[in-house]
């Protein structure tokens, strides 16, 4: 299997190896997204002490552990962490959390065991619950708070690494933009898409079959996160899947009470880093928030998985009717987060390196209740940039430019440049095409990939 990405992540790696003294290093992300990929590739062949913890009795766990080590049953957790620590330099724990689920004095002992330690190991510890990875490591009262040296966040792959990725299995541009608005840079979920075949294939085999591997994903994995409550955060996930959405419109589309709404949002956003709050960018109302569902495989998922669950089980062929006509106006949406990804990546492309890039919404001046929004605004102190995304099949006109031209002075600018950038699936019409201006930017799929050197 090629390996793809990741290269800052191993370049801190090859020079924490070079390091004297002991560290204590805190990976996560969440699941599927390549932890243990990347530290097996980082470690490879030099000898470390790689243990995959797993929520069983405690005793079992340390009994096994044990084992694992040294063939030999330790009766104290303390004791064998010292071990651990005497005889390896790096100490890997693969979904360290459940040492936390099995027992939390299991950390007690580690701590006790961490700070005893006199040796140069390198620890390293993986997690894929963030929930539960930040509250052991970042709550005051948790006993390895401020013991971690480091603690790096795994992301998701790049726009470019996702199409490159994508490309390398045989998809086309076109192609693969519709696969990564719906799976997103995932690295596993990516995988999944090796065997080029067409969309409603490929959706049947990975989504909806009895076999799928992505039909109860996201399903078994927030269940855990979340636990017995976990039926309020889905249905406010349901409500967000597809677009944004107002705190107002959550409430009205879930019926919970916006204090309580409040409440979970923060969690989702802050704690679990599944949602997140979006403000319109360059607005005069700085209270103008959103909340949309940053993953795009959890998007989908709740879009049409979740919210048709009983046609996917008992009808599968219609259900995949059903998605397939409703998938164009999904990518639609989808396209635009993509262009707003694509322009935080290759800022090169505006001609200016801009503060700060997003959507903007507010309302039509002199038009009671009329409003209207952007779909992308990019900006410095000289220049300002205007985008407008469109998955369609025809070819964008004139009237299109003209529109995103009457929006932007709805907006107070002052002593800026203004450029206009204009995505488009299926090209430009040739009027459009004949305007010879240094402040419009036209962009096909094409000329997206050329840009970002595919």
């Amino acid at each position: 299997m090629k390996f793809y990405n990741r290269s800052n992540e191993l370049q801190f790696f090859d020079k924490l190896r070079l390091q004297k003294g002991k560290r204590f290093i805190v990976i996560y992300g969440r699941r599927r997204i390549g932890k243990t990929t990347l530290i097996k590739r980082a470690f490879e062949g030099l000898g470390a002490f790689y243990y995959y913890v797993e929520v069983m009795k405690e005793e079992t766990l340390l009994r096994e552990l044990s084992f694992t080590f040294l063939k030999a049953f330790y009766t104290d957790w303390f004791n064998l962490f010292s071990a651990i620590f005497e005889r390896y330099e790096y100490v890997i724990f693969d979904e360290f959390q459940n040492f936390y689920k099995v027992s939390p004095n299991i950390m007690y002992a580690l701590q006790h065991a961490w700070d005893e330690n006199t040796h140069d190991t390198k620890l390293i510890v993986l997690g894929s619950y963030v929930g539960l990875m930040k509250n052991i490591f970042i709550d005051e009262k948790m006993p390895l708070f401020g013991r971690s040296d480091n603690v790096i966040k795994i992301k998701e792959f790049t726009l470019k690494d996702s199409i490159a990725m994508l490309q390398d299995f045989g998809y086309t541009m076109q192609e693969a933009i519709q696969i990564y608005a719906i799976v997103g840079g995932i690295p596993r979920y990516l995988w999944l898409f090796e065997r080029k075949a067409p969309l409603s294939e490929l959706i049947y085999d990975i989504f909806i079959d009895d076999f799928a591997p992505l039909k109860e994903e996201a399903r078994n994995i927030l269940i855990t996160e979340f636990g017995s409550e976990h039926k309020s955060y889905f249905s406010i996930l349901q409500a967000l899947s597809g677009s944004s959405k107002s705190l107002a419109e959550i409430a009205e589309q879930t019926g919970i009470e916006k204090t309580q709404l409040s409440k979970y949002l923060i969690e989702l956003s802050d704690i679990y880093e599944i949602v997140s709050r979006e403000s319109s960018v360059y607005s005069s109302t700085s209270k103008n928030y959103k909340y949309a569902i940053r993953d795009y495989y959890y998007n989908f998922f709740f879009k049409f998985i979740y919210k048709d669950y009983s046609l996917v089980e008992f009808d599968p062929k219609q259900a995949i009717e059903l998605f397939m006509g409703k998938l164009n106006n999904f990518f639609g949406l989808q396209f635009e987060r993509i262009c707003n990804r694509f322009i935080e990546e290759n800022p090169q492309t505006l001609g200016f390196i801009p503060k700060e890039v997003g959507k903007h919404w507010g309302k039509v001046p002199y038009k009671k209740g009329e409003s209207y929004d952007i779909d992308i605004i990019a900006y410095n102190d000289q220049n300002i940039a205007f985008g407008e995304c469109k998955w369609t099949n025809k070819k964008v006109s004139i009237g299109d430019y003209e529109k995103l031209l009457l929006r932007s002075n709805y907006i107070d600018i002052y002593g800026k440049r203004k450029i206009y950038v204009l995505f488009s699936k299926s090209g430009f019409e040739e009027d459009l095409l004949k305007i010879k201006s240094d402040t419009l930017i036209l962009l096909t799929l094409e000329d997206m990939a050329k840009i970002m050197g595919l």
